[in-house]
C-alpha cells in the first residue's frame, strides 16, 4: 500500500508541475522499435499503412500528428533503431489512447475499400515487422521562440537526461535555453525543446527528460557539431558549470524524419 501512494504522489507531482510551467503544452507518446535488418521493407510498409490511420485520427481530433523517425547508430547490438511519436492536445487524450482506444474502426474509416481479413492481415504484419522495446509519456517543459517547420528529411537529437537535482529545469530555461535561442536566432539549428517524462518514473526509470534539437538536414547538423557552440562570457560560463551539475547526460540519439502525419 505504501508503494502505491508513493507511486501515485510521483506521478501526481510530475502532473503538477507540468502545470505550472508550460500552459501551451503538448503531451507526447514516445515508442521506440528495434527492427530487425531483413524487416525494414516490411516496418516501412506497416508505417505507411499506420499513417492512414493516424490521419483519420488527426481529422478526428484525437490526436495533433504522428511522427516517425529512423535512429542512428542503428547497429543489431544499439537498442532501438526507430522512434515514433503520437502528439496529443491533453493528458486525457493521451491516457485514453495508451489505455485503449478502437484501432479497427478507425482502420475501417482510414481504408474502406480493405477486407476486414485485410486489415487483420497488415495487423499481424505489424507484430511481425518490429518489436516495440518501450513506451515512453512525456510532457513539454520549455522551448525556443522560432518559426521552424517540420519537414520529411529533418534531424532531430535526442540528448536523454536524468535529473540529479530538483533545480534541473530551472537551469535548462534559465541558462542554457539563452544560448539555443542564439543558436537559433544565427541560424545554427532550427528548433530546442525540453519535455520531462511522465511515466514511467521512480528510481529506476533510465531518463527523466530529453533534450531535443531540431536541424534542417545532417548538413546544419555536421556544422553545428564542428562548430564551437558560440561564445560565452565568464558569468555565463560559471553558471553552465553549476547548470551541468543537475542532470546525468545518459545518452545522445540522432534521428531522421521518414513520416509525418498533421
Amino acid at each position: 500500500m505504501k508503494k502505491i501512494l508513493t507511486f501515485a504522489l510521483l506521478v501526481l507531482w510530475a502532473f503538477s508541475a507540468s502545470a505550472q510551467q508550460n500552459d501551451a503544452k503538448e503531451y507526447l507518446l514516445f515508442e521506440f522499435m528495434k527492427v530487425q535488418p531483413g524487416q525494414w521493407g516490411d516496418y516501412y510498409a506497416v508505417e505507411d499503412f499506420w499513417s492512414g490511420i493516424h490521419q483519420q485520427r488527426v481529422a478526428d481530433q484525437s490526436i495533433v500528428g504522428w511522427d516517425m523517425w529512423a535512429l542512428l547508430p542503428s547497429g543489431t547490438k544499439q537498442g532501438p533503431n526507430y522512434l515514433t511519436v503520437t502528439i496529443f492536445k491533453s493528458l486525457k487524450d493521451m491516457l485514453n489512447a495508451v489505455n485503449s482506444w478502437d484501432v479497427m474502426a478507425y482502420a475501417k474509416k482510414a481504408y474502406p475499400d480493405k477486407t476486414d481479413e485485410e486489415l487483420a492481415e497488415m495487423m499481424d504484419k505489424t507484430v511481425q515487422s518490429r518489436e516495440l522495446v518501450y513506451q515512453n509519456l512525456l510532457v513539454g517543459v520549455d522551448q525556443t521562440d522560432d518559426d521552424f517547420k517540420m519537414k520529411v528529411g529533418m534531424v532531430v537529437t535526442l540528448d536523454l537526461m536524468k535529473q540529479t537535482k530538483d533545480n534541473y529545469e530551472k537551469a535548462e530555461s534559465e541558462i542554457f535555453k539563452p544560448w539555443h535561442q542564439q543558436i537559433v536566432n544565427d541560424g545554427g539549428k532550427g528548433h530546442w525543446g525540453l519535455i520531462r517524462e511522465i511515466l514511467p518514473v521512480g528510481n529506476e526509470a533510465y531518463f527523466t527528460h530529453i533534450a531535443y534539437s531540431f536541424y534542417t538536414d545532417m548538413n546544419q547538423l555536421a556544422d553545428f557539431m564542428n562548430g564551437s557552440g558560440g561564445e560565452m562570457d565568464m558569468m555565463t560560463q560559471i553558471a553552465v558549470h553549476e547548470g551541468l551539475k543537475t542532470r546525468e547526460w545518459k545518452e545522445l540519439k540522432i534521428g531522421r524524419l521518414e513520416m509525418m502525419v498533421r
